[in-house]
């Protein structure tokens, strides 16, 4: 089994997020943890069946393994929940940076964060780095008390 490799994770999540693609941990959570057919979720969300796969393997290959996973994208829905996207999308079907107000084709906003928008993104991962901290440390808490009781 492969090393977590949680930075990189948080780092793709969050640029994920910020770029407009805020469904994709409630795909995946359907997809991999609730066991939804990748067609039925890949309808839900107006995707391809193929980009909700490769997300997931993303996922799958810097969480190291299919069980961790399943495990981790409950909890980096629940890290991301208040995570706001960095652009909207236009009427025009554009997406629209909320910062500088570039417009852009879906398909660029990733790459205009992290070219243009450096801090946003290393904020967004020092953030929910620290919220995954602060959540691991909650759980040790409990699994301790609980055993000392």
């Amino acid at each position: 089994m492969k090393q977590l490799d949680m930075k990189s994770l948080v780092s793709y999540v969050a640029l994920k997020v910020l770029g407009g693609s805020d469904f994709v941990l409630d795909a995946l959570e359907e997809y991999l943890v609730k066991g939804d057919g990748p067609a039925t979720v890949a309808h839900r969300y107006s995707i391809s069946k193929h980009q909700l796969r490769g997300y997931a393997q993303r996922v799958t290959e810097k969480s190291g393994g299919e069980l961790r996973a399943k495990k981790i994208v409950p909890i980096l829905r629940e890290i991301f929940k208040d995570t706001e996207p960095v652009v909207s999308k236009a009427s025009t079907g554009m997406f629209v940076c909320k910062i500088c107000g570039q417009s852009m084709p879906k398909e660029d906003t990733e790459e205009h964060i992290r070219k243009f928008h450096k801090e946003v993104v290393v904020l967004a991962i020092k953030n929910s780095m620290q919220k995954l901290e602060n959540l691991k440390k909650a759980r040790e808490q409990v699994i301790f008390t609980s055993t000392n009781k």
